[in-house]
């Protein structure tokens, strides 16, 4: 029997069995829809940071308190580990390095912004006027903050595009007063929209000078926990980098912070990333290997039902590997099929549903990575079912009832 009886006699048999071939690929499809979906989101949000990163500008270095792990951590990482960043620090970084730059620290918070009877979500962001250079955020009505904001504790206050449309809708906040935990600020200008970046949202921002965030917020006492860089020259991050690392270490006596330019954030965060998706894809192949053990339990049945049909073709003349070959294909069918029916899913799943919701990115690396390991679990769960259908005797066989 050449290769193509195996395939026609085994197509025959699925055929014949519909429904339990369609529920037994079910259990593929969905295994391959959930690898290639948590894939497609680990990849999307991959690249929507990376792209984030990208967008902050080349000659930006972010100086944080801690190691390189606390700015995936977060702030409370460290100020367990007791490391930070004061503006005398950031007062020797000026002095110091011989290169232009510009400092812009910050401590941002979650705040609830109030005016009226509306009230909507937000960050509030306790910043110097040096905030909008480095960030290149533009104003697109009023002013905004200044040096006499931050020296005096105003209380004046530059909203982000999307807080200003939706406590004042139809109209301008520019002059009005909004209302954080009880206190009143004074708008005195509106940012251009900007959208999502490596920053956050500016959009949905609230941002007030920094003196104020101690005083009224409780921020911690003379502490910055991210401070963004500009070199002014964008060639120069690299010795900018270095030189704030040599004064940093001279004042803390230790390495108890960290500098990084855009390529060493993107090069944390990628890794970062990457074993995120990694366990994404772990726990979709769970899926798919529970598939597999229902093409295995369909195999056996399979087998015990046609086990007279065996018994007749071996009489007839048919070998082991006869047998083998035609039951694996039959196992490679089931999943190859599923699998194709899976990627279709989940092709159709990400553009049309999830990626309302989350970005994704289905790859063609991940396509084939999940169709070959579903075609690889077709013929790994049904070996020992072919192997058993290919081991019984012709006269056993025949006698079965």
């Amino acid at each position: 029997m050449d290769l193509r009886d195996s395939y026609r006699n085994a197509t025959r048999a699925i055929l014949a069995a519909r429904m339990r071939s369609f529920l037994t690929m079910l259990g593929i499809v969905i295994g391959i829809s959930a690898v290639i979906l948590l894939l497609a989101v680990g990849e999307g949000s991959k690249r929507d940071i990376l792209a984030q990163i990208q967008g902050s500008g080349s000659g930006n270095l972010f100086l944080t308190p801690g190691a390189q792990s606390s700015i995936l951590s977060g702030p409370r990482a460290t100020r367990d580990t007791g490391a930070k960043i004061t503006m005398d620090d950031l007062k020797a970084i000026e002095t110091k390095v011989t290169l232009p730059i510009v400092v812009s620290p910050a401590n941002t918070i979650g705040i609830a912004v109030k005016s009226g009877t509306v009230t909507m979500a937000g960050s509030g962001v306790f910043a110097t006027q040096t905030y909008f250079e480095v960030n290149n955020l533009q104003i697109a009505s009023g002013r905004q903050l200044m040096a006499s904001d931050v020296n005096n504790r105003t209380r004046n206050v530059v909203i982000g595009a999307n807080v200003n449309t939706t406590l004042f809708p139809g109209g301008s906040a520019l002059g009005k007063l909004i209302r954080i935990k009880g206190m009143s600020f004074r708008v005195v200008g509106i940012a251009a929209s900007k959208g999502q970046s490596f920053m956050g949202n500016a959009d949905n921002s609230v941002i007030l000078p920094l003196t104020v965030g101690e005083k009224s917020f409780g921020m911690p006492h003379d502490t910055i926990t991210m401070t963004t860089i500009k070199s002014v020259n964008p060639d120069d991050s690299a010795l900018v980098a270095r030189q704030i690392t040599d004064v940093l270490t001279r004042l803390h006596h230790k390495t108890d912070f960290s500098v990084l330019d855009q390529k060493s954030l993107t090069t944390l965060f990628s890794s970062a990333m990457d074993i995120f998706t990694t366990l994404l894809a772990a726990i979709g192949a769970l899926s798919l290997l529970v598939g597999g053990i229902g093409i295995m339990n369909i195999m056996l049945v399979s087998v015990t039902e046609r086990t007279r049909e065996i018994g007749i073709r071996k009489a007839l003349g048919a070998r082991e590997r006869d047998i083998l070959t035609q039951f694996l294909i039959e196992s490679s069918l089931l999943s190859g099929i599923g699998g194709v029916l899976g990627v279709l899913l989940s092709v159709l799943s990400s553009n049309l549903i999830i990626k309302r919701f989350l970005p994704t990115a289905v790859t063609t690396s991940s396509v084939i990575l999940a169709v070959g390991f579903s075609i690889a679990v077709g013929v790994f769960f049904g070996v020992y079912p072919a192997r058993k259908a290919a081991r019984l005797k012709p006269v056993e066989a025949l006698r079965y009832e």
